[in-house]
């Protein structure tokens, strides 16, 4: 059966993207490079911490870096979509860390830590530097 090792997506500053999931995931960067493709990207791969196999691709593609800063700051998440990361996590005492330390380092904050229902479970959601949600949970069943 297939597995799902890596999920990406497109940021317009890869710097700031590299130092966000550092440290709110919290993960590290296994690997970069710069892809041999037209749009010139800078790629990096981050790999959670506790979840060897599986990373976070993110991709700045250089000549329209300007293009993707106005999309994601201009065009409502709504719009887009509920496209999000999602983290599942052993405790709720362990999405409030998270919570914690998003406030700490001033992350802008989308779901405070909420019990929403039985199938949701606990969850806290925050904005990564291009928008894009990163949600933490406790509980949630997919069933």
């Amino acid at each position: 059966m297939p597995s799902c090792d890596h999920i990406a997506f497109r940021v317009h500053d890869i710097e700031k993207t590299i130092r966000f999931y550092e440290m709110v995931l919290p993960g590290r960067v296994i690997a970069r490079r710069h892809g041999r493709d037209f749009m010139r990207s800078e790629i990096a791969y981050i790999e959670p911490h506790g979840q060897p196999g599986f990373a976070l691709v993110v991709i700045q593609p250089t000549r329209i870096r300007f293009l993707l800063w106005l999309f994601h700051m201009l065009v409502p998440r709504q719009v887009r979509s509920y496209e999000h990361m999602g983290f599942a996590c052993d405790s709720r005492e362990a999405v409030d860390e998270r919570a914690r330390v998003a406030r700490e380092n001033k992350v802008r904050v989308l779901v405070p830590p909420t019990y929403v229902d039985e199938q949701v479970g606990y969850i806290f959601e925050v904005a990564d530097p291009d928008n894009n949600p990163l949600e933490w949970t406790h509980g949630q069943s997919f069933g």
